[in-house]
């Protein structure tokens, strides 16, 4: 909530176009992680962080943060494979929930996160690769040079 309030009221005070940006890198951040986190695939912490994201920084820049963050975070699941932290099953249960929706056509929606929660600390920590990302895209890479956008 801070952090919310802070990248509105700071992009307040640019002027009512960097307002809306940064209104609309809220809502554009949250609502892309709706579908992963209706699947179990990120917390709904990593999903509020990412629209604070968007609205300190604008939803322009979202795009580029996302991409570094979906490096940093196959970096730390490519770690995870090396070290052998990543258990199998789950990435069989991951394959199955998603053959049984799109057979169902979306009818049938995979098991509740609840469900999850002991596989849960295998998983990469999406916040953490939203963190780094986010540090790369602004201070690396500010003008979209590297990512090409």
């Amino acid at each position: 909530m801070v952090g919310l309030l802070c990248g509105l009221v700071l992009n307040g005070f640019h002027g009512s176009s960097y307002l809306v940006a940064s209104i609309l890198g809220f809502v554009v951040g949250v609502v892309v992680l709706v579908f992963p986190f209706a699947l179990g695939w990120v917390g709904a912490g990593d999903v509020k962080y990412f629209g604070v994201v968007g609205a300190l920084l604008g939803v322009s820049w979202l795009p580029r943060v996302f991409f570094y963050s979906a490096l940093v975070a196959g970096l730390i699941a490519a770690a995870y494979m090396i070290t052998g932290l990543a258990r199998s099953s789950r990435f069989r249960q991951l394959w199955l929930d998603l053959k049984t929706m799109v057979l169902s056509g979306g009818q049938v929606l995979p098991a509740s996160v609840s469900a999850r929660t002991s596989e849960r600390d295998m998983s990469v920590p999406w916040g953490v690769a939203f963190a780094a990302g986010t540090i790369l895209a602004y201070y690396f890479d500010s003008t979209g040079k590297w990512a090409s956008f």
